[in-house]
Parts: C-alpha cells; structure tokens; sequence
C-alpha cells in the first residue's frame, strides 16, 4: 500500500531523556524509526508510560526543553528537517503544515476566549484572509465537524460545551488549515463510547477530504481496529513490533502484541474476567538490561535477560524485536 507513496513524516533514529534533579538522564524513547505516508493512518500503541505523547510533542517541538532533551535523530516533514528549524520558524508549521488534536480539550482550548476568536486566530495566522473571511471560513469548519448549531456555538466560551462538542472544535481547528499531517494524542479517551465512536468516524472523514495523513496515538486496540491502515507497537520507549494493521490482528509476533491483543473484549467468548497483562511497564531509570518486555513475558528465556534483541524483518512489512525469531528463521512461535 505505501510503496509507491511519498513519506509526509519521516523519523529516524530518535532518541529522548529527561534531565533529573540529581544530574542523572532517564532515557525515555530510544532510537525510534518510522515513517507516515501520504493519505494513511499510522497507529502508535502502548500502555501509560511507553513514551507515545513524548515522541508526538517531540515531533511538534513542543517538548519542554528542559528538562525534556533530543538525544539523537531526524524528523522530516515533507522533506524538511524539523529539528534544525528554529522555534519562531516551527510556528509556521504548527496549525498549518502538522496539527495536533490532544486527549483533553479543555487543556488546548483557552476558556477566557470564545471559540471564534481561537478559530479565526489560527486561520489568519496561516492564511492571506481579513477577520470576517476567518470568520467564515471558522463557521463552515464548525459545521464540516457536525456541529449542528454552529452559529451559536461559534459565540460560546469552551467550557459552555460539552466533551464532544469540544472534541469536535480541537478536529475543526487542526483541519482549518489543510494540514499534510494530523498527530491524534488519545483524542477519544475521555469521551463516552457513542461519542468516541462518532469523532473517530469524523477525524477518517476529515482525512479522506483534505487528504492528510494521521499518526494516531492510542492504548486501545479497538480504535486501531476501527482506523489504522498500519500499526506500531510501543513498549518502554522502543517499537517492539509493527505492520500492516491485518497482520498484527492475525499474526502478531511479539508477546507483548498477543498480549493486548487478548486484552481486548470479544463477543466471540463468554469470559466474564479479560486478561491482564502482569507487572507495570518499567521505569526509564531501571530498564532491563535485555529485553525491556522479558520480566512480564511468559516466553523469557536467558538470553532475553542479558541481550537487547535486534528487529527481524518479515517479507509482508511486519517487524518484530524478540529473540524467539532468528535472524533468517521468521516462523511465528506457538501462542
């Protein structure tokens, strides 16, 4: 699907820490590679504490600096070396190029201005128009976004609205500009399902009709379901695994992906209690010296303790980090 695509986003080698009190570093994301091409959906997935928001506001150069540090690596949008720019130059590109649409609204929205007013700014920041062109142009992404009763809403203060309501003004600001690339960051978690269903539906529409691509960030395989066209899949600050999104669902390599996978709810079974998945996802200053996964994975063997495992590449497009696979031996192991 993506061969013959151009790579809007391209990240390489990208590495980040924390500066601590105690003059220490804690290495959070660690030589994280991928790329999101034109016009499809990539799904970064991890539980709490995988480093999947910290490489997204890294991406947006929106990470505090400091404590915050790029340790190594490349991000390119559309060619352009994002980490080069300086911070004056990126707000060209926020809200024009790439946008971003965060888990809670109300924390990206300012509530001391009504909602025109945060719309038109945004549109006439990034576009040659006077206030009651952005005005309009303000109304119709309102109403693009479903909002029913746009022309009262756009005069409303955020906290007036509701969830979703707000949810749906993050979506109709970060597409107001035509951005290439939107980064999602858990933008449907404190949603009710009904709602949740309806902004993910909205945010596929959006993409096919401004023809963006979307790097997804989420902890819920269902979502990826519903809307990836591939998949990463984050553990500890490393891709542990990823693919095309058919694969991971019906071939998943890595213990860590069977084990979401089999987190999920099914209609298929009539298990009351889901399966978890034992321990917590180690600390960036006490990671393992092997395979980050290896304390919580029910197939550790030795040499998962002392040795970080390499990727194997399979021929579908599917990488897998785990030393049950060898280097040219990719059979799948008995789950």
């Amino acid at each position: 699907m993506t061969e013959h695509k151009k790579a809007v986003l391209q990240v390489a080698n990208l590495s980040i820490s924390f500066d601590l009190a105690n003059g220490k570093q804690a290495n959070v994301v660690e030589a994280v590679s991928f790329q999101v091409f034109e016009g499809e959906t990539l799904a970064l997935v991890g539980e709490s504490g995988s480093g999947k928001s910290v490489t997204s506001l890294a991406i947006m150069r929106l990470l505090q600096m400091p404590p915050g540090r790029i340790t190594s690596g490349e991000i390119l949008l559309n060619g352009k070396d994002l980490l080069q720019m300086k911070l004056d130059d990126m707000s060209s590109v926020r809200g024009n190029e790439m946008s971003m649409i965060f888990q809670e609204p109300m924390t990206s929205l300012d509530p001391v201005f009504k909602i025109s007013s945060q719309l038109v700014e945004g549109i006439r920041r990034h576009q040659q128009v006077d206030k009651k062109q952005a005005f309009a142009i303000a109304l119709s992404m309102l109403k693009e976004v479903g909002i029913a009763n746009a022309e009262k809403v756009i005069h409303e203060y955020p906290h007036q609205l509701s969830g979703g309501m707000r949810q749906r003004v993050m979506i109709a600001m970060a597409m107001a500009n035509n951005p290439k690339l939107l980064l999602a960051d858990e933008p449907t978690t404190a949603l009710d399902v009904t709602v949740q269903a309806q902004i993910l539906r909205l945010m596929l529409k959006m993409k096919e009709e401004h023809g963006s691509s979307i790097l997804f960030i989420t902890h819920d395989m269902g979502v990826v379901a519903e809307t990836a066209d591939r998949v990463m899949i984050m553990y500890a600050g490393q891709i542990v695994e990823s693919g095309p999104v058919e694969r991971i669902f019906t071939e998943p390599k890595h213990p860590y992906t069977t084990a979401l996978l089999q987190t999920m709810p099914s209609i298929a079974t009539n298990e009351r209690r889901l399966p978890t998945i034992p321990g917590t996802v180690p600390s960036p200053l006490n990671f393992p010296a092997g395979c980050r996964f290896a304390p919580r994975c029910q197939y550790a063997m030795d040499i998962c303790e002392r040795m970080i495992p390499s990727e194997k590449i399979f021929g579908d497009g599917q990488m897998v980090r785990c030393h049950l696979y060898k280097e040219k031996e990719v059979t799948a192991y008995d789950a």
